[in-house]
């Protein structure tokens, strides 16, 4: 083995926990990672300040913190915008040090990214690009990168939407009319019909014909984009999914090809329960660097999908094995993809991410920490299994990927991002805010639309309620009603608030920390190129909890039968296990469940498993020392 290393391979396992891949490893589950833990470094590592996916990959790539990358959050609010306004951080342009690969660059290295968090748009001047990670699937608000529209649901009854209203759509089966060459049914063929996707983009109808072949009652769909039965793309019983289906799609930014798939979850032999699940439609366009790598790559790795969909199995929509089953062609896709990426281009530093371990542990975090509200000992193991298996097949692309690789001149590096605490509670944090004092809004009782009265609002939390609060200051910002001279006092007044919240069933704080902008550097937030774009006020949950950022309608009901829609009063909604988020990473990054992972092997580095954490922005340096990267 050489002494230094020729070459860069950074696996970046988001979420990746040190205790769970520790355990996994000692169970052998884990033979690729817990063979790279031998030969070299594991440890535990200080995330950023807030511990949240775009800001620290930024950090692990540069060496920088938010301060200084710009990148202080899942959004970021640009100077000089109106305060609601917010900007996907995953926007390469948003960032502002220089990563590894632009060195490697400067120093005639080739660069090869795959899936790479905060990469989008694409523009590697040299080297290979595959796609640029969004995570997560999120459920305030829509940040699709490739995705053409999220995913959709119709059904013949009501079930929730939590992200993106209009996607879930009552339907009602009635005779089927005017149909050509429908198979022979035992029973009359009613029908629905669909439109895909039903909000956010235009695309096609389909005619959906219900169909029975016995005497058992209906039994199997046939989906068309007009009444021919000979023009189906797809024939579906209860659980099956169809092929892929390519369509063009009008869309703001003009028209664009994407694909989709449908899948059947629910059919009753009277037809009086239908339910139709329709995927997030993805691209179907080049989304490499160069663009004919993508028929190759889509050969050897199957289509791209920016994103799986826990919000579906959240929502009830799909059962838990159909999300699950959604996160298997994600690690497939990055597992088939990364080694011919890395056989396309003569590369020297190469990163590719994979988000499923993320995922899932959002979902079902709370199911295996025995101190959430959520947790039952009698189900733990069940919710632990799944999870294992995620990391196991995380484990099996690294063994393969590794295998594509010249260990003898390759530093790998396998890291994480962050750690996970349970959650317990989200409070409305606009609410907290405005009952403080320091926000004024009333909603449009049609739209539900949040209209803030800007004269009246002192403050603004950063979208969607995470680590970040900005002043409404004169002078700065478009609606400014804060007199500069009363900076501090209002810092304090959010301080104070934030302080005064409680748990609304032990009555315990539920903030760890809020401090001034200025006192940042406590928080590992430092002044930088970056530092115009961090809040006036800090702020850390404690473990359990995770704002809302949502001001919801509520009715009030009077004896005639009238109503009048108010703002709902309530402060917090409770957690609940597969119907919202249990995990979450949002406190403070000293706390040992918020530590991400770093292993490290190859040449130059010796064995060692450090008992204090090291620190995510000390990786880039580190590694561009190790390969001679000025």
């Amino acid at each position: 083995m050489a002494e230094r290393p020729d070459k860069l391979l950074i696996l970046g396992l988001d979420a990746a926990l040190p205790d769970l891949l520790r355990r996994f490893a000692d169970e052998g589950a884990l033979p690729a990672l817990a063979g790279l833990m031998r030969r070299g470094v594991f440890a535990r590592a200080l995330t950023t300040f807030p511990p949240l996916t775009a800001a620290a990959w930024s950090a692990i790539v540069t060496g920088a913190g938010p301060g200084s990358t710009g990148v202080p959050s899942l959004m970021v609010h640009l100077p000089g915008e109106p305060l609601d306004a917010w900007h996907t951080s995953f926007d390469r342009r948003i960032q502002l040090a220089e990563t590894l690969w632009e060195a490697g660059l400067r120093a005639g290295r080739v660069p090869a990214l795959v899936n790479w968090p905060v990469t989008w748009p694409m523009g590697l001047e040299r080297g290979v690009q595959v796609a640029a990670a969004l995570n997560p699937p999120f459920r305030f608000f829509y940040m699709p990168l490739f995705d053409i529209a999220s995913s959709s649901f119709f059904a013949t009854r009501r079930f929730p939407c939590n992200q993106v209203p209009g996607r879930m759509v009552v339907v009602t089966p009635a005779p089927a009319r005017d149909w050509t060459s429908l198979p022979p049914s035992t029973r009359p063929p009613l029908e629905i019909t669909v439109d895909v996707p039903p909000t956010y983009a235009r695309g096609v109808r389909y005619h959906v014909a219900i169909l029975a072949t016995g005497d058992a009652g209906y039994d199997h769909l046939l989906v068309a984009p007009r009444r021919d039965g000979q023009a189906a793309v797809a024939r579906l019983r209860v659980g099956e999914l169809s092929d892929w289906i390519t369509e063009t799609f009008e869309t703001a930014s003009g028209r664009r090809r994407g694909r989709f798939r449908f899948q059947l979850i629910a059919l009753s032999p009277d037809a009086h329960d239908v339910r139709l699940y329709v995927t997030a439609i993805n691209t179907a366009e080049p989304y490499t660097i160069p663009a004919e790598l993508t028929p190759a790559l889509e050969a050897a790795a199957g289509p791209y999908m920016e994103v799986d969909d826990p919000w579906a199995f959240m929502d009830g929509w799909i059962p838990l094995e159909a999300f699950t089953a959604q996160l298997t062609p994600h690690t497939t896709w990055w597992t088939r993809a990364t080694p011919h990426v890395l056989a396309a281009c003569d590369w020297d530093l190469a990163f590719s991410w994979v988000g499923t371990i993320d995922h899932v542990q959002h979902v079902l975090y709370g199911g295996i920490e025995p101190r959430a509200r959520t947790y039952d000992p009698a189900s733990a193991d069940r919710w632990l299994r799944v999870i294992r298996d995620v990391y196991r097949e995380v484990d099996e692309g690294v063994a393969r990927i590794l295998q594509a690789v010249d260990l003898d001149r390759t530093v790998v590096l396998a890291v994480s991002d962050h750690g996970f605490t349970h959650l317990d509670v989200f409070p409305f944090l606009k609410y907290c805010l405005a009952e403080a004092g320091l926000m004024a809004f009333t909603l449009d009782p049609a739209s539900g639309e949040m209209l803030v009265d800007w004269a009246r609002t002192k403050c603004y939390p950063l979208e969607p309620g995470h680590a970040h609060i900005f002043i409404n200051l004169k002078g700065r910002d478009p609606q400014g009603c804060v007199d500069p001279r009363d900076y501090s006092r209002v810092q304090d007044e959010i301080i104070d608030a934030l302080m005064r919240l409680r748990d609304p069933v032990t009555g315990e704080p539920i903030v760890a920390a809020a401090v001034r902008k200025e006192d940042a550097r406590l928080l590992g937030v430092h002044e930088g190129r970056g530092y115009d774009r961090i809040g006036d006020v800090l702020y850390a949950w404690k473990p359990g909890y995770m704002a809302n950022p949502y001001v919801y309608r509520a009715a009030v009901k009077y004896r005639d039968g009238t109503e009048r829609i108010i703002v709902n009063t309530e402060k917090f909604e409770a957690s609940r296990l597969l119907h919202n988020f249990t995990g979450a990473h949002l406190t403070l990054p000293t706390v040992r469940e918020m530590h991400a992972a770093a292993i490290l092997a190859g040449p130059g580095v010796r064995h060692a498993w450090p008992e204090q954490p090291i620190n995510l922005i000390d990786l880039a340096p580190t590694l561009a020392h190790l390969l001679g990267i000025p």
